[in-house]
């Protein structure tokens, strides 16, 4: 059975992937087009956008213990809510920042979620490489590589997937050229970085370092 969360996301995704109907999308016009059919969407719903809109914190009506609202830090305006208000803040970053006044609920509730264990970390790698069109025509636009099938998909430097969007839009790399994303499954332990600098050659040599497997 499955002991963590991307360990039942990843078996899903190997056992249904090399099925003969399986199919897996790329947006055409990248990773942009999803944001701006959301943004329609909402839009078309009445609703609106903003941005460079700094929430300062999540507004709570602590006799129903609920959340009516955010105040923006730019003139403390107050957005309220008609339902509820969703928030894609980490669980630790939600309770422990201070976001939120967590005073109205349980101490037990709160730091049950902030005990919440983190998973790993990914690495990614982009690349940008010559392709014609007759070379992209004879690729996928998505792979699946492991290593050692015996060691699991958890294990370090063993298993990484990679998409090719070029192979579906062309507008993505100039003509001649393609994208590829290639990226471990969450198996990068993010203790060797934590008290890094990311400014540092000490960063730099790690990064060079920890790329090699992709």
């Amino acid at each position: 059975p499955a002991d963590g969360t991307i360990t039942a996301e990843m078996a899903m995704m190997m056992g249904e992937f090399y099925e003969e109907d399986a199919i897996m999308d790329c947006p055409r016009g990248g990773a942009k087009s999803i944001v701006d059919a959301l943004v329609r969407g909402i839009q078309n719903h009445g609703g609106q956008v903003f941005t460079k809109s700094h929430v300062q914190s999540i507004v709570i009506d602590e006799t129903n213990r609920r959340a009516t609202g955010v105040r923006l830090r730019k003139g403390q305006r107050l957005i309220e809510a008609k339902k509820a208000v969703i928030s894609n803040l980490s669980v630790w970053d939600l309770f422990g920042s201070g976001i939120l006044d967590t005073k109205p609920f349980p101490k037990k509730f709160i730091q049950k979620r902030l005990d919440t264990p983190p998973s790993k970390s990914f690495m990614h790698m982009h690349i940008g490489f010559r392709a014609t069109k007759e070379e992209l025509a004879n690729l996928q636009a998505h792979y699946m590589y492991m290593d050692d099938w015996s060691r699991g998909v958890e294990a370090e430097d063993n298993a990484a997937l990679v998409s090719i969007p070029s192979v579906h839009d062309d507008s993505l790399a100039p003509p001649g050229h393609a994208v590829l994303h290639v990226y471990t499954p969450a198996t990068e332990d993010f203790a060797r970085w934590e008290n890094v600098d990311p400014k540092s050659d000490e960063y730099k040599t790690l990064k060079e370092e920890r790329s090699q497997y992709l």
